[in-house]
């Protein structure tokens, strides 16, 4: 009877961790995804207040758009805009980088 309760109670808390890893990479995505909203619009801004794209991440760090530069850019083909992605080289839980 200990051996089935025993079992059962490592079953529960293999099963607790899991799920609480899970919840914990998705509280990650989600905060990341706002960072990327907020880091997004403040490229807007900044498009709007000199009538050009940011030529980098570095560029709105120094004219005070950022506090410091965490994430990748890329201009885009056209040149129109500045691409940005997450700086980390890690797969989210829907298979994105």
């Amino acid at each position: 009877m200990h051996r089935v309760f025993a079992a059962l109670l490592l079953c529960t808390m293999t099963f607790g961790n899991v799920a609480c890893s899970r919840m914990e990479q998705l509280r990650r995505e989600e905060s990341l995804r706002e960072s990327l909203n907020m880091l997004r619009s403040q490229i807007r801004q900044f498009t709007l207040d000199h009538g050009r794209p940011p030529a980098s991440l570095s560029e709105l760090v120094s004219s005070g758009y950022l506090k410091r530069e965490t994430w990748r850019a890329e201009k885009s083909q056209a040149g129109w805009y500045l691409e940005v992605r997450s700086g980390s080289d890690a797969t989210s839980s829907n298979g994105t980088k």
